[in-house]
């Protein structure tokens, strides 16, 4: 299931993190104060002090100070107003609204053509709370865009403080995705600045006991809750502490103890109605209905569900409708009403139909996000090369020889860096239509990306031409329905030794051809590749320490026999790692690859085989996992 986090929520970008009597303090000043410029800001500070008591006040003092940035023409205070009508709004759970206010904010700060540092933060505050609202509305992509820009001013500037806080939330993001590697490495991240007395502390403690309670961790995800809680007692934040309360109901539920669950639970409850988060109490309310459900209290359950359901509905919450819909077909089932058990079972399937749409196009849009956001920074420095080659164009005038010189090296350099661009859009044009691993492809075009804007030429040349040869042989194996065995082992160095990059030389290989196999024996096109992947993926990659695929290719009879042979974590662990994931991945390259099997085994009117086993020794250890193909000994005909 998609595990909820405790985003930093607004507090994380605030410049004041007041409470009511600090409103009051400045309210007194405000009555005192008759400067229309110290008006405004005083404005400012009073909706930013009201945010972790009353979103409806911090609102309308953010909409007094816009009207009188307006007036005075104030393009700082005016961009702060919109910010805070923006926060107010997400609070509230108006989203839409909160995005089209901080677009207002970013569009007066560039307007402002200000380098300096304040304006600076000024704009990455912005773009950090424009994420957390596309993030609360599960648009991963547009969110991850704008914290990663947040976080590239922050690291420009020096500021750890709020670097730590968008680490946070892009970990956040990172785990709607189901990235929990990335997700864990930020989270630890924002974790780690404690000698800053950093509020993000607390939040983040909460994210990474999810993290490992997911993973079954409990001692590590009990250590963190524990931290988290002390955090937030030094640092107020309703809704992180609600949050954590949450998880903390996530826990005891995990403990067998629903009292100590329903208690946590009842505390969230309370924690986000003082802040009037909708999306939070949504949350609450369907843990509650699964303790009520687990305990056989149908009547609470049902309660507690239609209130979660209808709040989904109000935020738009699609994930959150599905499992609702999922838990009120359960409990009409429970309580013998098989119309309505029915009628939300089906209105369970249509949500899981448009969640996983919507997840397919979140992952689409996240990897074409990324790539498009390196291209334009190297676009970027092209621009800046330009502009600075047309100032040093007057004086090569001068000095005729070394000017051409000059400017034929750098019109090499520059037809390099096109070439190179050209070749990276051609082959993402080319990964979006093959059915590889999105992470892998990209992986390797940010890496050429990489090498690209740090000059490093011939290391993007060497790496981008074993990444072309690869998708090269791809494209052509698509035309052909069998190839030579050579073909197909080349295709897979390539692949594996791509695949080595990207999980850092996580594990070895070694690939097997018995002498008396014929080099025109013939295999289906690129029919291994889903098996390795497999095996990199759910095999060796969750090992603890290095691990080492083996593949062989062996003739017995009429059947080639090929093995792929890993010592990773195994099947039972593999499975036990992924079992809390509703949508948990289901590799459509291992589908494809069942039924083509079994038309083959239909054209060739011969057994073709396919085994899956888990390797253990003598005392049950698990060893690994091998897979045995058999195929009919075919070959290419000229």
């Amino acid at each position: 299931m998609k595990l909820l986090y405790s985003i930093i929520l607004i507090a994380s970008f605030a410049t004041i993190s007041a409470q009511n009597p600090a409103a009051d303090s400045l309210l007194l000043i405000l009555k005192q104060t008759k400067n229309i410029h110290s008006t405004t800001k005083l404005q400012n500070q009073i909706s930013e002090a009201y945010q972790s008591s009353d979103p409806h006040e911090m609102q309308k003092f953010a909409n007094f100070a816009l009207k009188n940035s307006l007036k005075n023409n104030d393009k700082i205070q005016q961009a702060k107003a919109h910010q805070n009508i923006g926060i107010s709004n997400i609070i509230l759970g108006n989203y839409q609204q909160a995005v089209d206010q901080f677009n207002l904010s970013e569009k007066v700060i560039v307007s402002l053509n200000d380098d300096s540092k304040n304006v600076k933060e000024l704009l990455a505050k912005t773009l950090g709370s424009k994420g957390l609202a596309f993030s609360e509305q599960n648009r991963y992509a547009k969110a991850l865009d704008c914290d990663l820009r947040a976080m590239r001013i922050y690291e420009e500037l020096g500021n750890r403080l709020q670097l730590s806080k968008i680490c946070n939330n892009i970990g956040v993001i990172y785990n709607s995705i189901d990235d929990e590697k990335k997700a864990l490495q930020y989270f630890l991240k924002a974790n780690q600045q404690k000698e800053e007395n950093n509020p993000a502390v607390a939040v983040s403690a909460s994210n990474i006991g999810l993290i490992y309670l997911n993973q079954n961790d409990k001692i590590k995800a009990k250590k963190y809750f524990d931290e988290s809680l002390i955090g937030f007692e030094t640092n107020p934040n309703p809704r992180g502490l609600g949050e954590l309360y949450n998880n903390l109901g996530r826990y005891y539920v995990s403990e067998n103890q629903s009292d100590k669950a329903k208690e946590y639970l009842m505390k969230a409850e309370k924690a986000f109605e003082s802040i009037e988060d909708q999306f939070g109490i949504s949350d609450t309310f369907f843990l509650l209905a699964e303790v009520y459900f687990g305990e056989k209290n149908f009547d609470k359950s049902l309660e507690f569900a239609d209130k979660s359901l209808e709040l989904s509905k109000e935020l738009d919450l699609p994930e959150t409708r599905m499992k609702c819909e999922k838990l009120l077909s359960e409990i009409y089932d429970q309580k013998g009403n098989q119309q309505l058990a029915l009628l939300h079972l089906k209105n369970y399937d249509l949500e899981k139909d448009n969640l996983e749409k919507i997840k397919n196009e979140q992952k689409r849009l996240n990897t074409e996000l990324n790539f498009q956001y390196e291209k334009s920074q190297l676009e970027k420095r092209d621009s800046a090369e330009q502009d600075r080659l047309k100032l040093i164009l007057g004086f090569l005038i001068l000095i005729v020889i070394l000017g051409s010189l000059f400017f034929y090296q750098r019109n090499k350099e520059k037809q390099q860096k096109i070439l190179l661009q050209k070749q990276l859009a051609e082959f993402e044009h080319k990964a979006l239509h093959l059915q590889m691993n999105p992470h892998f492809v990209f992986n390797c075009l940010a890496a050429i990306s990489s090498f690209i804007m740090q000059n490093g030429k011939a290391d993007a040349m060497k790496y981008l031409s074993k990444f072309s040869k690869l998708m090269r042989l791809t494209l052509e194996f698509s035309k052909e329905s069998a190839i030579p065995i050579d073909k197909e082992i080349e295709a897979l160095q390539n692949y594996l030794e791509l695949e080595q990059l990207r999980f850092n030389q996580k594990f070895d290989f070694k690939i097997n051809k018995d002498s008396d196999i014929e080099d025109d024996t013939a295999i289906p096109t690129l029919l291994l590749q889903p098996y390795v992947e497999n095996a990199i993926i759910h095999g060796v990659a969750p090992k603890e320490g290095k691990g080492f695929i083996k593949i062989n290719f062996s003739q017995k009879d009429d059947q080639l026999i090929c093995t792929i042979e890993d010592d990773g974590v195994g099947i039972e662990s593999s499975k036990e790692l992924k079992k809390d994931s509703v949508n948990a991945h289901k590799s459509m390259a291992l589908e494809i690859s069942k039924k083509r099997l079994e038309t083959l085994e239909k054209i060739e009117n011969k057994k073709v085989g396919l085994e899956i086993e888990e390797l253990k020794d003598a005392i049950g250890k698990t060893l690994g996992t091998k897979i045995t193909l058999k195929l009919p000994l075919n070959f290419i005909k000229n």
